[in-house]
């Protein structure tokens, strides 16, 4: 049997769909394509009234002609996203009651051994696509139940299904969706891990980019996938856009996010005395701080914050004050420091 699923390429500078299918080669998982259905799914759906639709004959002519085996509801799943959103919101009411993933009919011990367990990026990126928080380390540890959707898949259909959920991401998480999702706070400091934005940003740069180096060579990761000839292959390419496009490389790309603390955070509001207050904790003047630079004032927050920190022995409180008082002062020095024409 087989298991079937839509996934998005890039053609000509725009995005086309296609139906493809998980098969098993010698016990590889490997994926075949069986009809692209064009920039747009949803012309291949007729609508007759509100409720009621069809998918037209042409999608099961090209898959009996491509000799597979497929149900009514096997199509239906195909193309739900692209129904009309009240239709979908119907459509998913009987879902809950019917379990519609087709069941393939070979398991993991038919599978070679690279196969049978869900790769440590896959982990990571369905982690924070679902919880908005980083690996801390544990999910290569022991065995998580949620990582079994991504089991007796291959390659294509997990970066299809990942894909998906990518979508439905703010732009402005795409660096840190990256970052995470290569593990790269794992490779910092505890005092660094928790605040990303006072590392220097050609180090984390160069650690992006060694980590996705480190994935375009692992031969496990690209079971059943054809090798291509460049730098990076396509399912990683996005990533490094992800990560460095400008329009969502800023300085503010990690603001609100701390690794170690869980899903995206909003800074309260300040009292009008904390600018003081951050003087006090940060031990400078008002005058100190005007002549000083953004890169200083990171300098000086590694240093305390590597002296404080609660991995070094130091009061999460005071860690707490020292990062709420550098944000403060860098808040201010983004908003002092001209713009470059």
């Amino acid at each position: 049997m087989i298991s079937f699923y839509i996934k998005r390429i890039r053609q000509g500078g725009a995005y086309h769909y296609v139906i493809s299918e998980t098969v098993s080669d010698g016990g590889v998982l490997t994926s075949r394509d069986l009809m692209d259905l064009g920039p747009d799914p949803s012309i291949y759906i007729q609508y007759f009234d509100r409720h009621a639709f069809a998918f037209k004959s042409v999608i099961e002519e090209n898959l009996e002609k491509s000799g597979v085996r497929f149900t009514s509801d096997e199509i239906e799943r195909l193309l739900k996203p692209f129904l009309k959103p009240e239709i979908q919101r119907i459509v998913e009411i009987f879902d809950r009651s019917r379990h519609s993933r087709l069941q393939v009919s070979y398991n993991l011990e038919e599978l070679v051994p690279g196969q049978r367990q869900v790769h440590i990026f896959d982990a990571r990126r369905l982690y924070y696509l679902r919880s908005g928080r980083m690996d801390s380390g544990e999910l290569a540890q022991r065995r998580w139940k949620f990582l079994e959707v991504l089991l007796c898949k291959s390659r294509d259909e997990i970066e299809s299904d990942l894909d998906r959920m990518e979508q439905a991401l703010p732009p402005r998480e795409y660096p840190a969706y990256v970052f995470t999702s290569l593990g790269v706070p794992l490779l910092l400091p505890g005092y660094l891990k928790d605040y990303p934005s006072a590392v220097d940003r050609e180090k984390l740069d160069s650690l992006v980019l060694t980590e996705l180096c480190k994935i375009n060579s692992d031969e496990v990761f690209f079971l059943g996938v054809p090798r291509e000839d460049g730098f990076l292959h396509q399912y990683l390419r996005k990533y490094v856009w992800y990560y460095f496009d400008s329009e969502f490389r800023t300085e503010t790309s990690f603001d609100g996010f701390r690794f170690s603390g869980g899903p995206r955070i909003s800074v309260p509001a300040r009292p009008a005395n904390s600018l003081h207050d951050a003087y006090r904790v940060f031990e400078i003047s008002a005058e100190q701080f005007s002549r000083m630079s953004g890169r200083e004032l990171t300098s000086i927050f590694r240093r305390k914050a590597k002296k404080i920190h609660p991995d070094r022995g130091g009061e999460h409180e005071d860690f707490l004050k020292l990062s709420e008082a550098y944000e403060h002062l860098m808040e201010i020095k983004k908003k002092t420091v001209p713009r470059r024409k």
